[in-house]
């Protein structure tokens, strides 16, 4: 078989970023990056440049190449690749991108139409969409690109590709802009090395077999390219800024709460005595304070298959703290035993969580009124929650508002509330047709709806009460 050279600089000039990338042996290779920055141009060259490696080093060797290519519809390969994008559609630009790098000389077929080519060597490249994620099952891969991977499917990595590599020891080429902080960047983004991508510094698991690669829209230094993205800075709101331009994970389009900041919201939250309801609070600017809280509430919301949360949230006069957490799936209401004792259920745990933190009521989803009445039965001070979204969304918000008068917000979350952020910074809208429909998405709103019904009713019944206030001074008396 004749020997073909390929350099794959020649002909391309990369910034410092792209070179980084081209010279990085890691077996799984993340790039996060601003929009036009380069990344799938260098993905690309990338990927091509390890399947030159595992044919140089001799990988699927030995190989017997079948006799009859004309009859057997799906030959096995040597070497086998995919190009994996969200859909189809934008599997064309991983084409674009790879037919100006493979030289001519090593393609045996480029069958667009089975959106695959065969490279000479019996080496297969197939272009697949993880639209729906159950396609890409059944495989032992020797390497993949997924190209947009932020805004695919979790199970396309966690339930197919990687079981599809470790089969063969295969390796990844990642190229994306951030869409929040979804699985994309929990479940791989963390497993590498920090990148101040707006993700928490502390979490990074610096595994040696994953390098993270981070460049903003900037560090591309084309000058027609950076007068195009100046003016995309100078004109697009600044959440667009942000997640577009330079990258980051923890702002997004259609963000329900806009007004949320980690490095605003998120303190440090330590006990100093339960009986007072005494905690000491280290804010993010350094600052630490002792905070007596009048009281305590609840928000809760059902579930089985989903999430089943209850929020414990302490109160002072004008501010709220997200103290804990309970968050369990697939757990049932009440498990009584033979004599009567409480099993391990929502209703004992809720009874354990309400010991610590004795709470005046518990605001509750109103459409299981069963489960409210087994709650109030073992003396829980569960209630059914006024549930009108728009006017709790906009009570939550005012509160997460960093006020102009005292330069703070009125709602803050302890940092050991992993649910309740995550889902914070991932509740969206919904859009249509690139419109943000003022209607939230039935996902990432467990903890949210708990977070709602316990803040939105607890200022209806404040009001309520500054309203029966106001009529008995006035002298007119009466139930409002």
């Amino acid at each position: 078989m004749k020997t073909v050279y390929v350099d794959p600089f020649e002909g391309w000039t990369p910034h410092d970023k792209q070179v980084e990338v081209m010279q990085c042996n890691a077996r799984n290779i993340v790039m996060n990056c601003g929009r036009r920055g380069g990344k799938t141009n260098v993905g690309a060259r990338k990927f091509f440049d390890n399947i030159l490696a595992d044919l140089e080093r001799g990988k699927g060797l030995p190989y017997k190449p079948p006799r009859n290519l004309k009859v057997m519809k799906k030959p096995k390969p040597r070497l086998e690749y995919w190009c994996v994008s969200p859909t189809y559609a934008m599997s064309e630009i991983q084409q674009e991108e790879l037919a100006a790098v493979i030289p001519e000389e090593m393609i045996e077929s480029w069958d667009a139409s089975k959106n695959r080519i065969w490279l000479k060597g019996w080496v297969l490249i197939q272009f697949k969409s993880a639209d729906n994620p159950k396609t890409l099952v059944g495989k032992g891969l020797d390497g993949v690109w997924l190209d947009e991977a932020s805004k695919m499917k979790e199970q396309t990595w966690s339930g197919y590709l990687s079981y599809a590599l470790a089969d063969k020891g295969g390796w990844s080429v990642w190229t994306t802009t951030p869409e929040g902080i979804n699985w994309f960047a929990e479940e791989i983004v963390l497993r590498g090395q920090f990148i101040d991508a707006g993700l928490d510094d502390d979490r990074y698991q610096n595994d040696s077999d994953w390098r993270n690669f981070y460049w903003t829209s900037k560090d591309n230094p084309i000058p027609e390219l950076q007068k195009n993205i100046q003016r995309m800075i100078e004109t697009y709101p600044e959440r667009y800024v942000k997640r577009e331009i330079y990258a980051k994970f923890n702002v997004f389009h259609g963000q329900v709460y806009e007004e949320f900041d980690r490095g605003v919201h998120c303190v440090d939250i330590q006990p100093i005595d339960l009986e007072k309801r005494l905690f000491l609070v280290t804010y993010p600017n350094g600052d630490e304070r002792e905070v007596m809280f009048k009281r305590y509430i609840g928000g809760m919301d059902h579930g089985w298959n989903d999430p089943a949360v209850l929020l414990v949230i302490g109160c002072t006069n004008e501010d709220y703290y997200l103290l804990e957490e309970s968050y369990l799936r697939q757990t049932n209401v009440l498990v009584v035993d033979d004599r009567g004792q409480l099993e391990d259920c929502l209703v004992k745990r809720y009874l354990e969580l309400n010991k610590k933190y004795p709470m005046e009521v518990i605001w509750a989803d109103p459409s299981e009124p069963e489960n409210i009445s087994t709650y109030r039965r073992y003396k829980l001070p569960v209630k059914p929650a006024e549930n009108a979204i728009g006017p709790g969304i906009r009570r939550v918000s005012s509160l997460y508002k960093v006020k102009e008068s005292t330069r703070r917000p009125n709602l803050y979350v302890s940092k050991t509330l992993a649910e309740t952020i995550k889902e914070t910074g991932n509740y969206k809208y919904k859009e249509q047709n690139g419109i943000v429909l003022e209607e939230p998405i039935d996902q990432d709103n467990h903890t949210q709806d708990a977070k709602r019904y316990a803040l939105y009713n607890d200022w209806l019944v404040l009001l309520a009460a500054q309203k029966r206030e106001e009529r008995k001074k006035s002298g007119k008396g009466g139930w409002i």
